[in-house]
């Protein structure tokens, strides 16, 4: 499978991506790259890089939904994947109305007030988490129902922040 990164703006095709629910390969140009994650007790994810066969070192990394697109950091490089058509029509049926947290943090801002109407993708919360800032979006046409963190509060992940009645 072939994913495209854009990297500061320019695209970067990955080729023979493969993965499972610890590991990733992927091929960019001539050069392989091998990762594996483990997720820890507190709801964090320890993310290692083989460096040399059988050499593996630690780094810090974080990926999140944002709208279409996953957003992945890994030390300071961050890059937006397009995913395949066949997975986005496969992840927008399943998409919550109400996203909750992606991963343990602090909610840093919220952008709508309970009674406010909201549209599809429209901004609803900004999440903290290792000092990486990331916006949740409406998964469709609603209502905001309940506000049920305020700003300041650390929240595990899978967290629901905000509660969105569908539009009739």
């Amino acid at each position: 499978m072939n994913v495209t990164l854009h990297i500061d703006g320019a695209p970067v095709t990955l080729e023979n991506v493969s993965r499972n629910a610890q590991e990733l390969t992927l091929t960019i140009g001539a050069t392989t790259y091998h990762f594996r994650a483990h997720r820890l007790p507190d709801g964090s994810v320890l993310l290692e890089q083989e460096t040399a066969p059988g050499i593996w070192q630690r780094s810090v990394g974080v990926a999140w939904q944002s709208g279409k697109t996953r957003r992945v950091q890994i030390g300071m490089l961050e890059a937006d994947i397009a995913e395949l058509a066949a997975d986005l029509a496969h992840a927008d049926a399943a998409s919550p109305l109400s996203p909750p947290a992606p991963m343990p943090g602090l909610v840093r801002q919220l952008l709508v007030k309970k009674g406010e109407k909201v549209r599809k993708g429209q901004p609803l919360a900004v999440m903290e988490a290792m000092k990486l800032q990331m916006t949740l979006s409406a998964g469709g046409e609603a209502t905001v129902e309940a506000v049920l963190v305020k700003e300041g509060d650390m929240i595990p992940e899978g967290a629901e922040l905000l509660r969105l009645k569908a539009k009739a």
